[in-house]
């Protein structure tokens, strides 16, 4: 989806204006005070806080803008937490959308005359996504942002049946309705209503009489209260339905099956819910096909916007902040966030790419052309031929990241880790799942399997359609052609800058192949490949193969997307779920996948549109065989 940034401007008060609505962001005399006295007061917030009884409460909003509302409320809760380290509340999650976004760089000139905190400007600007249309999910620690972009309407459909838990409290601040009247309108307050849980409140500016009486007629109460500075009026309301109670899951203690980058970015995504967790490995960590010393991270791109491409595009921008995270946290790992090169190596992929520069379905932020010339100096190699470039992309070091990321689980949750162990004893019993490992057994709330290629050898994921593929990365020496290497280069093969004095080179694809063994004939394969795209390269001629490397089997699934979710059948009550099939590209899918399954297994809201999360979901492959009859 196309998303079109807002153009501001600032008044004589220095306040931001929307040029398109003509309208302000915040209050021309106090944006904060106006914020809290609308929206927090209105709300009854801080109390609300104090007497939840659940460890997630949700806010809405409709109008990001500036990112006020959303500072205020992670400043206020996180004073709540520091004053109440007890409380069964834990987390806040605020569902935010819009339909303009600022630019960056708008936005970081008004995060300047905007009265937030600086510690939340900062984490902002820091994971300010790609602007491509659906749902973004910003970490500010126990807050999280689900920042989606697009029409209201379209993405609280979007939305809807993705969003499992309900929301607790709306703020409602859209441009004035006299500004801005497509948003007002009666589909936006059905669709919050469907929304809501009971007694969900609601607070905006406006006391405009169609608003109250469209809100009215979705079943929210509405009523008057004095206004904000030199306004009259706004409006409060609750929402009353009668709806059954929600449930609230109790995933306390959690086994996860597999050691590589699936489970131990599911590992971290639990450990933030307060899980306790046991994770299981055949062999040892990172030890199939996520110990690779260095792989490439970047997002596989169509010409044209498709569900696969922009399921790539926003698991590689949630990946990138996910990992931010990691580093700031002092969670380090090996990488280089230096660029990845995409090279016009053969005439389809010429057409492609100038198909991409004609239609720009992605943001110049993410990928954009660049001539040989260009291609060279960000290589620091000649270069033949220009391409795409993707800036944000690189190389990781995926063992070194697997590390990294069950240090920061261990860090907030109990995880024990057991490996070299079979998992003899797979089954469901009254509710807990049992598991025999090194003749101990063990009883959880849930599994998570998401051991890659051994994931088929359990019974519950035996209706996966799975398929496996060797893989074969060389391990070269660097030498005075090559050393000099900036960026990762990818045609039909990779080449990453060095790491340790080596330079990853791969990979071959042979499917239906599950040797592991290290292959002669492979390394051909690998060496042609490259030299084949890069011909008349003098850097590839150089190469000198010392036949190290190694190999491992990926996992597949025939549509080429990772599969995720609880897995339930006739014969389970759902203490099953899945992460696997991430293929190749696990540095990109895993992070989402992993926050997409632990959003499901709690019954939270799901950071990803619903067309999307129905095309990852394992129930996908059932329901196309149901519509086949």
């Amino acid at each position: 989806m196309k998303i079109n940034t807002a153009k501001i401007q600032f008044n004589e008060q220095n306040t931001p204006v929307a040029e398109e609505f003509d309208d302000v962001y915040f209050s021309n005399d106090d944006g904060a005070a106006e914020t809290h006295y609308v929206f927090i007061q209105g709300n009854d917030l801080i109390n609300r806080f104090k007497h939840c009884d659940k460890p997630l409460f949700i806010i809405a909003e409709t109008g990001f803008g500036t990112g006020l509302n959303c500072a205020i409320a992670v400043e206020i809760f996180n004073k709540f937490r520091l004053d109440n380290p007890n409380h069964v509340l834990k987390r806040l999650q605020i569902i935010s959308v819009e339909k303009y976004p600022l630019s960056a760089p708008d936005l970081s000139i008004a995060l300047t005359k905007q009265p937030s905190s600086q510690a939340f400007k900062s984490a902002l600007l820091s994971q300010y996504p790609n602007l491509i249309g659906g749902a973004h999910r910003l970490t500010f620690g126990a807050v999280s942002i689900d920042l989606w972009l697009g029409d209201a309407i379209e993405m609280f459909d979007a939305m809807m049946s993705s969003t499992q838990d309900k929301v607790d409290a709306w703020f409602l601040d859209g441009f004035a309705p006299s500004k801005n009247p497509d948003m007002w309108s009666q589909a936006l307050f059905e669709r919050m209503a469907a929304l809501s849980c009971n007694k969900a409140t609601l607070a905006t500016f406006t006391a405009a009489g169609f608003v109250r009486r469209g809100l009215i007629e979705a079943g929210f109460t509405m009523r008057k209260a004095p206004g904000y500075g030199r306004k009259r009026d706004m409006l409060v309301g609750e929402y009353t339905p009668k709806l059954p109670p929600r449930s609230v899951n109790n995933h306390n203690n959690i086994a996860i099956i597999g050691g590589g980058l699936a489970g131990a970015n599911a590992a971290l995504a639990l450990a933030k819910r307060g899980c306790n967790i046991t994770l299981f490995d055949k062999n040892d960590i990172a030890s199939g096909a996520s110990g690779n010393p260095q792989g490439g991270f970047y997002p596989q791109l169509h010409a044209q916007v498709s569900n696969p491409s922009t399921i790539q595009a926003l698991s590689f921008d949630y990946a990138k902040r996910s990992y931010q995270s990691l580093l700031n946290s002092r969670f380090t790992f090996e990488h280089d966030f230096c660029g990845v090169l995409q090279l016009a190596f053969s005439d389809n992929v010429k057409e492609r790419h100038q198909k991409m520069k004609t239609n720009k379905p992605w943001p110049d932020t993410l990928i954009h052309p660049v001539t040989q010339q260009e291609a060279s100096t960000i290589a620091a190699v000649p270069l033949e031929i220009g391409g795409m470039f993707l800036p944000q992309g690189g190389w990781i070091s995926p063992p070194s990241l697997v590390k990294a990321l069950l240090n920061a689980a261990s860090a907030i949750c109990k995880l024990t880790i057991v490996t070299n162990t079979n998992i003899n004893v797979l089954e469901e019993k009254n509710g807990k799942v049992r598991v025999n490992a090194k003749n101990i057994n063990y009883e959880f709330d849930h599994l998570v399997m998401a051991s890659g290629s051994h994931t088929d050898a359990f019974s519950h994921y035996a209706h996966l359609p799975f398929g496996k593929t060797r893989g074969q990365v060389e391990s070269i020496p660097t030498n005075d052609d090559i050393a000099q290497l900036q960026t990762v280069l990818c045609h039909k093969g990779y080449f990453a800058p060095k790491m340790n004095n080596r330079h990853a080179l791969g990979s071959t694809y042979k499917r239906d192949d599950i040797t592991t063994e290290y292959q002669i004939d492979d390394t051909h394969i690998n060496l042609r490949t490259h030299k084949k795209a890069l011909p008349n390269t003098a850097f590839i001629d150089s190469l000198q193969n010392e036949f190290t490397g190694r190999a491992a089997t990926r996992m597949t699934l025939p549509d080429h997307q990772p599969v995720v979710g609880i897995v339930k059948d006739e014969n389970d009550s759902g203490c099953f779920s899945v992460l696997s099939g991430l293929g190749s590209r696990g540095l990109t899918t895993a992070p989402l996948m992993a926050e997409i399954l632990a959003s499901e297994l709690f019954a939270e809201p799901i950071p990803m549109a619903q067309n999307l999360y129905d095309a990852v979901h394992n129930t996908r492959f059932a329901k196309r065989a149901a519509k086949r009859g």
